[in-house]
């Protein structure tokens, strides 16, 4: 007796080619890339999140951050919103942690927990450090952004590419 066995795999889309390998292989359209458009004197975005003193400081400075760097977009309101929330919210965790009492919970039973402030900083310092590097908040960012905005030279790999 012999079995047919049939794979019930569906690929649910296509493997997509990078911009750099379309130009390689000269199956580029350019037609087809929307670049953003930098607006200049762009107002600066208001938070969406009814923010604190401190928040609004952590949200001001972060604005100002990306606006000296030429990068601030209306949109990145809704971001900057929820990092500099998040940054309070660690920084109120971080606050209340005073000891290893406040770290791991003891109950009547015995038994222990980590405790539910300490889980929420840990959940929030995550947040953050996912969040940092889309903002150019470490140094090895801000680095990759002053290169970019300093990257003037012409480079002889794309001059070959565009003849």
């Amino acid at each position: 007796m012999s079995y047919i066995v049939r794979s019930n795999y569906l690929k649910m889309s296509a493997t997509r080619k990078t911009i750099a390998l379309k130009a390689l292989q000269g199956t580029d359209r350019p037609s087809r890339r929307v670049l953003p458009v930098k607006q200049l004197g762009l107002n600066r975005p208001d938070p969406v999140f009814d923010l604190s003193a401190a928040e609004r400081k952590l949200y001001d400075d972060l604005v100002e951050h990306l606006d000296h760097y030429g990068l601030l977009h209306k949109v990145d309101a809704v971001g900057l919103s929820l990092l500099a929330k998040n940054i309070a919210i660690m920084k109120w965790c971080a606050d209340s942690l005073k000891g290893p009492g406040d770290v791991v919970q003891v109950f009547d039973n015995g038994t222990s927990n980590v405790s539910g402030m300490y889980t929420a900083y840990t959940k929030a310092q995550a947040a953050f450090q996912s969040l940092m590097s889309k903002w150019g908040l470490s140094p090895v960012d801000r680095e990759k952004i002053a290169g970019m905005l300093l990257d003037n030279e012409e480079d002889e790999y794309e001059n070959f590419k565009d003849a």
